[in-house]
């Protein structure tokens, strides 16, 4: 696995149902598997709260910065109906690795 250094957290409530959510982040998993420096992007549910989150992994700071400030980040609240009230995005960068033999930080 490529280099990891850089993690974006996003959380928020929608909207919209878990069935509509779920087809558009199907939808929209080809232009994320663009997105220069993105290694990864997990989509979670939590089930008590009915939150949704992205966790992305980037190979470094510059490429998560590029992607905040992209195109495709700014159409992620009004795409996925999220609840301005509701929205936490939180920056990370890699200290310790559990399985570090499948990322190098």
């Amino acid at each position: 696995m490529k280099n990891a250094e850089a993690v974006l957290s996003v959380k928020f409530q929608s909207s919209f149902s878990a069935e509509e959510l779920m087809t558009i982040c199907s939808e929209d998993l080809e232009a994320f598997r663009e997105v220069p420096g993105l290694i990864q992007k997990y989509y979670l549910s939590e089930v008590s709260t009915g939150a949704i989150s992205g966790i992305y992994i980037f190979e470094d700071q510059a490429a998560r910065k590029e992607f905040l400030n992209s195109e495709l980040a700014s159409y992620i609240p009004v795409r996925y109906g999220v609840l301005p009230e509701s929205l936490r995005v939180e920056q990370y960068d890699m200290s310790i690795v559990l399985n570090d033999e499948f990322i190098s930080i």
